[in-house]
């Protein structure tokens, strides 16, 4: 595993390159055939330790854990895979600008408004506050 520079999420916070890690493995070709697999390792997976990050508040890390597009394994590591082009280095940028954008996504806090269902605004009160229905309760 090859260290991996500090990623840059947002202005306020960057991963630490302590939290991630690289390693690379030969991709096969077309449909998985030997024949024409790649003789160097240019296929990236970029890991992202989220339980051990303390770049990130624990609110950060539990929507980062819960993004459905950032899968984890049992231990809170976060896995980024990338074999689009031949080069090892395009790999590598690509998987840390996916990376970067999903937790940026992810991070961010939600629209509280967006988080209501639009059916509890448009359903009606029931009841009054305060209010004792005649006959019931006491005075």
């Amino acid at each position: 595993m090859a260290a991996v520079d500090a990623l840059v999420i947002s202005r306020e916070i960057t991963i630490a390159g302590d939290y991630l890690s690289v390693s690379y493995t030969r991709d096969l070709g077309a449909e998985g055939s030997p024949e024409v697999a790649r003789q160097t390792p240019t296929m990236v997976e970029l890991r992202f330790d989220v339980t051990r990050c303390q770049d990130l508040d624990p609110e950060a890390r539990e929507r980062v854990l819960a993004h459905p597009e950032l899968r984890h394994d049992r231990r809170g590591t976060v896995r980024i895979r990338c074999d689009e082009f031949p080069s090892r280095g395009r790999n590598l940028a690509m998987a840390r600008q996916r990376l970067a954008s999903l937790l940026a996504e992810a991070i961010e806090a939600p629209d509280v408004a967006s988080l209501l269902p639009e059916r509890l605004e448009a359903a009606p009160r029931r009841g009054r506050a305060g209010l004792i229905k005649p006959g019931r309760g006491s005075a």
